[in-house]
């Protein structure tokens, strides 16, 4: 993540597959930076699949945090 953007890696991939009947929760790990628009932007870039909201985890989260976050998602 940097500065509420993905990578320019992450770009690339989204770019390059089709991501048709699937559904795509982004998520991040950063230090500062927010998630931001990165999930927005990486809808737009995709123009396929079925985007949610994601999530944002500070160095400091758990693996607790992170099932926490997991286990409330609606699929």
């Amino acid at each position: 993540m940097w500065w509420g953007i993905a990578a320019w890696p992450v770009n690339g991939f989204v770019e390059n597959n089709d991501f048709t009947g699937k559904t795509e929760i982004p998520f991040c790990t950063a230090a500062s930076s927010g998630i931001g628009e990165s999930g927005d932007l990486l809808e737009e870039m995709a123009g396929t699949g079925s985007w949610q909201e994601g999530e944002r985890f500070g160095s400091g989260s758990s693996d607790a945090d992170i099932q926490e976050w997991v286990d409330g998602l609606d699929l």
